[in-house]
């Protein structure tokens, strides 16, 4: 027996002088009808529900991929010009420390803070654009920007260095890893707004000397990395001790 048969048998039993063959007969026609009918309309609205929800999530897939390709375009002029100030002040710190004969091995006091507030000047850049477009990718953001901004806060230590061999080399170390981490940015960024587009991925940099860090955009290794910058360095350590310190003088 169908359903719509079953409902008709229950509707009869209410009918006095009535039997269910002759008001099956006459109304099983009709409301089979009815209900293939109104069957067919929930479930042509329950394919048009999906398809809209489908066609939704389509359009919000492609606007996150033209953002995250708008996204590279923008942060990629920026890290090509930090790149080119930061480059500069590799060669000022090599050429200050291997002069030519006929050049004065002398740091000149001018050019040494005008190179060094080139450097800074960048990296301070980078560090507020990135901040304010951390929603992107809240994990690896943070981790770019905690690298500079432990950077930052080495290379303004060294305002107080006097010693001019220790000076270059430290301006040098750190003018490299600012360097190296604008470069593993630029590839995360590049994979991550080519990558599906392309199906590939730019190699991440591969180090000899495996202390060196590496930002990368893994889910297992970001967590490190952002230990490591946040509390391993002198520029966390201080950020830890500003904090501590306000806690105590607010809460005691």
């Amino acid at each position: 027996m169908s359903e719509s048969e079953g409902i008709i048998m229950e509707m009869c039993l209410f009918i006095e002088g009535a039997g269910c063959y002759e008001i099956l007969k006459d109304f099983s026609g009709p409301l089979v009808t009815i209900l293939i009918a109104y069957f067919g309309v929930r479930y042509a609205f329950k394919q048009i529900e999906m398809q809209h929800k489908n066609t939704i999530k389509v359009q919000k897939e492609e606007s996150k991929r033209k953002t995250k390709i708008e996204v590279f375009k923008d942060f990629n002029v920026l890290i090509v010009s930090s790149s080119n100030t930061i480059r500069d002040v590799r060669t000022y710190c090599l050429t200050q420390k291997y002069p030519a004969r006929d050049n004065s091995s002398e740091v000149n006091f001018d050019e040494y803070q005008k190179i060094l507030n080139s450097f800074g000047g960048a990296l301070s850049s980078l560090v507020l654009t990135v901040e304010s477009h951390e929603i992107i990718h809240v994990n690896l953001f943070k981790v770019f920007r905690y690298s500079l901004q432990s950077i930052h806060h080495d290379l303004m230590q060294l305002r107080k260095e006097g010693n001019r061999e220790i000076l270059l080399d430290k301006v040098w170390v750190l003018a490299n890893d600012a360097q190296n981490y604008l470069g593993d940015f630029q590839v995360c960024l590049q994979n991550m707004a080519y990558g599906d587009v392309f199906e590939g991925k730019v190699p991440v940099r591969v180090t000899v000397d495996k202390s060196l860090k590496v930002i990368v955009d893994d889910p297992k290794r970001l967590p490190e990395l952002e230990t490591h910058f946040r509390k391993k360095t002198a520029w966390g350590k201080s950020c830890d001790a500003a904090e501590k310190k306000a806690v105590e003088k607010y809460h005691s």
